[in-house]
């Protein structure tokens, strides 16, 4: 029975030992979950390469992987070098954003020992992000600074963009190095933090012997060859060399980038250096102290150079303050430079057509506003961070503005200028070309108004046209026919009486538009010219009295044209009357209240009206033309002040309008043409008008069958009475 006993003891002995996990590759290839668990065994061998400064951890490298082991007790660690058997349980603990493997040793047993593995080369931006958390690697860069306290010493190392800190323990205080900047050194040690919570170091070595040193650098921080913008864009150095740039500080970000415009020409940015230590005692080998540098500081800065697209950037800089000075003055440009690549990193000023503006949370407590400005088919994104939102004010869409800013370089699809503050936009108000665009549709509306008149002007001439073949045609028929001598005659003669009313027609309607029409399309075209060529210069005041001006004359073409129309339908038999029931007197008061507003009170009008107009059937819109047309010549041609008088009285089946005025009256030559198209006064002097008011008021008349009579005297007045069958409605 006890034989069995052992026999049994012995194959459960044997299971648990093939189930430890013996390669550290298989360790690490753990899930995280079963890793955690704390049930998994391993037994490992390997070679101690890194060992904790209070012993209470050792690092053990199996001839591929490396892991960190943790010692149980009171027990320390093995000796760098150390060849060792451990067997323990596999755990899991947090690290950072992701977790960490490694063993809990229950037994540490010495074997012998060995010389340290080959290390795995890595880069340090790939040592910096713990991409090869516990392995023993081994990185290569260009030293930025030292520092040196106690017995252990850091080292700053970059490669391209990207850095990360090497702690080196155990280094001799009297061996400390004085000219490694800009110098490149060879670190072999083990993947790690070298205190927990805090990714300061990345790489840490135990002695000095695991640091080879590839090539010297300088003692002075600020010791590189001088270049200029031009040759770095030309030529870039080899990889992580140091240059030295100058020039003047135009901006810097919150985020530690600063733009800088060359004293060679051309601008350039860079992001400055944060020191490892700043303390003043010595007993650093290269103290670096950077000084607090502002807009317009003269500087020299030491950096190593970056490609960015189409402009010149400098990693890790290292500043020194020549002098300081004014603020360098903008440079004036516009969109479609800056969009082909030009002043990048440089403080320019442009202006644009704003397409878009929004305001975004990017991060808690930091806001972007953007704003898309345009120039013809070229566009750049201006944007500005801020605390709060609406730290720009939101302008209107199409509003054309002036920005202030440094050019980025194009990490975004499309360039970007950067606002130092919100005081570097401002409105020059609505964009040039929305108003040009918006000045063209009003033009294109009064280019309409004019073909209509020259197609009015067209039809005129053939109807000349038309009488010249007629007179042809009577020539040949006189000759022709002898006895109808006199009926041609008379022909002719209407014609000839016809052609010279069409010829005088001519002329009036010719003087109508090259006098009517030229003063509002002169204003509109002057108002035109000005905001074309100067609405960057004038006020928002002048905008708009501008803008009423092009509306005031566009109004008044409207009004002409209207008159033209309403003549020519009136003419060809399409106005009709289509009476209704119509309150005269509450209709002629309405009249008077639109003539005095439209006159703003030039002369004051009393209306009277004597007998019963109930019932009246009339046409009310005839009615309107007639009234309000001999309203508005009464006042027109008095002085201002004078009185207009209109009466209103029922005689029989009729009605009496009478219009009386004290104006400049109308010359005895003038009365026989007054009801004629086009026909005015010789006495209007400058007072604008068309010469159909009087002929419109006659049509109206005509088609209520009424009458209409004048009597007046040059210097004395006019009196219109107007006649009109008054329809009683039954």
């Amino acid at each position: 029975m006890m034989i069995m006993m052992c026999a049994c003891a012995q194959v459960l002995s044997a299971q648990n030992v093939e189930e430890n996990l013996t390669k550290v590759k298989d360790v690490l290839a753990l899930p995280q979950a079963e890793a955690a668990s704390g049930a998994q065994k391993a037994r490992l061998q390997g070679v101690v390469v890194e060992v904790a400064a209070k012993g209470e951890e050792f690092y053990l490298h199996d001839g591929d992987r490396c892991i960190s082991v943790i010692v149980a007790g009171d027990a320390l660690a093995p000796e760098l070098g150390a060849k060792v058997e451990i067997e323990g349980s596999i755990v899991s603990e947090p690290f950072f954003e992701t977790r960490r493997t490694r063993i809990k040793a229950g037994k540490v047993s010495l074997l012998g020992t060995a010389a340290l593995p080959e290390a795995q080369p890595v880069s340090i931006s790939d040592a910096a992000a713990f991409k090869q958390l516990d392995q023993w690697v081994t990185v290569e860069g260009t030293v930025l600074q030292v520092r040196s306290s106690m017995s252990l010493f850091t080292i700053q190392m970059a490669s391209g963009a990207a850095s990360c800190n090497v702690l080196v323990r155990q280094w001799p205080r009297t061996e400390i190095p004085r000219d490694w900047i800009g110098g490149r050194v060879k670190v072999t040690g083990v993947n790690r933090a070298y205190l927990p919570g805090s990714n300061f170091l990345s790489v840490v070595a135990t002695s000095q012997a695991q640091v080879s040193v590839i090539k010297t650098g300088v003692a002075d921080p600020l010791d590189a060859p001088l270049t200029s913008v031009s040759a770095l864009k030309e030529d870039m150095p080899n990889k992580d060399v140091r240059v030295k740039l100058s020039g003047t500080l135009l901006a810097a970000t919150t985020g530690n980038v600063y733009y800088m415009r060359s004293n060679e020409g051309g601008a350039f940015s860079f992001y400055m250096l944060h020191p490892i230590d700043e303390d003043k005692s010595g007993r650093f080998s290269t103290p670096i102290i950077m000084p607090a540098v502002n807009p317009g500081d003269v500087l020299e800065v030491v950096g190593i150079p970056s490609r960015v697209k189409r402009g010149v950037h400098l990693d890790f800089g290292v500043v020194r303050v020549v002098r300081s000075e004014a603020v360098p003055p903008a440079a004036a440009t516009d969109i479609p430079t800056i969009a082909g690549g030009n002043h990048i990193h440089d403080l320019v000023e442009l202006q644009g057509r704003l397409l878009s503006q929004d305001d975004v949370l990017i991060a808690p407590g930091r806001w972007r506003t953007t704003m898309r400005l345009a120039d013809g088919d070229q566009f750049v994104v201006v944007f500005l961070d801020a605390s709060s939102r609406g730290t720009v004010p939101h302008f209107g869409l199409d509003s054309r503005l002036n920005v202030r800013g440094v050019v980025t370089a194009a990490y975004y699809p499309e360039i970007r200028v950067w606002l130092p503050s919100p005081h570097d936009v401002r409105s020059l108000g609505i964009a040039t070309e929305v108003v040009t665009r918006r000045l063209w549709i009003g033009l294109a509306i009064a280019a309409g108004v004019v073909v209509l008149l020259g197609g009015w002007a067209f039809l005129l001439h053939r109807s000349r046209v038309a009488v010249r073949e007629l007179n042809a045609s009577l020539e040949t028929r006189v000759s022709e026919r002898t006895a109808e001598l006199a009926a041609a005659k008379d022909e002719l003669a209407r014609a000839l009486s016809q052609e010279r009313e069409l010829g005088e027609l001519k002329s009036r309607f010719v003087s109508l538009v090259s006098h009517e029409f030229r003063t509002p399309l002169g204003i509109t075209m002057s108002a035109v010219e000005v905001l074309r060529h100067f609405s960057g210069r004038i006020t928002a005041e002048k905008h708009a009295e501008l803008y009423e001006d092009i509306h005031a004359a566009t109004l008044q073409m409207s009004g002409l044209m209207e008159q033209v129309l309403l003549l020519g339908k009136a003419e060809a038999g399409k106005v009709t009357c289509h009476p209704s029931r119509v309150d005269l007197p509450q209709l002629c008061e309405r009249l008077v209240d639109e003539v005095r507003q439209a006159t703003n009170h030039r002369c004051p009008v009393k209306l009277s009206a004597d007998g019963s107009f109930d019932g009246a059937m009339m046409g009310e819109s005839l009615v309107r033309h007639i009234v309000g047309n001999l309203l508005s010549n009464a006042v027109k041609y008095s002085p201002e002040g004078s009185p207009v008088e209109i009466h209103l009285l029922r005689q029989g089946d009729e009605a009496v309008l009478k219009v009386m005025d004290r104006g400049i009256g109308i010359p005895l030559a003038d009365q026989s043409k007054l009801f004629e198209a086009f026909h005015r006064a010789s006495n209007v002097g400058e007072t604008p008008g068309t010469g159909l008011g009087l002929l419109l008021v006659k049509h109206c008349v005509e088609m209520h069958h009424g009458s209409i009579e004048m009597q007046s005297e040059e210097g004395v007045g006019t009196t219109f009475t107007v006649r009109l069958p008054v329809t009683d409605a039954g």
